[in-house]
């Protein structure tokens, strides 16, 4: 399994969603079509067949496709996030400006 972290401002955002949301929430990394590797978090999520979880952050689940789970297996990233105030993703960090962004760890 992937090895994976959060940074501090990252941690913070994901507690200020938190704080507002009732439901569960949920990271997913799926090497999808607008942003790659991006991190996205989603309320009540429906994990898709054949992903599975790889690591909790802050007490979030974060899933990814086997695929990219078995690509990542040996993988030391981090959960950043970045200033964006232009950002149309559906990720729930975009509401305050940010957008989660996956860090190699050297």
């Amino acid at each position: 399994m992937p090895s994976i972290a959060i940074t501090q401002r990252a941690a913070e955002i994901l507690a200020r969603v938190r704080g507002e949301r009732s439901g569960p929430l949920t990271f997913t990394i799926d090497g999808g079509c607008c942003e790659g590797t991006a991190p996205h978090l989603y309320e009540h999520y429906v994990i898709a067949p054949g992903a599975q979880a790889v690591a909790e952050v802050g007490g979030v689940p974060v899933y990814m496709p086997e695929s990219m789970a078995t690509l990542y297996a040996e993988a030391r990233v981090t959960i950043d996030v970045v200033d964006d105030p232009l950002s149309d993703a559906m990720s729930l960090e975009t509401e305050y400006g940010v957008r989660f962004v996956l860090r190699e760890v050297v």
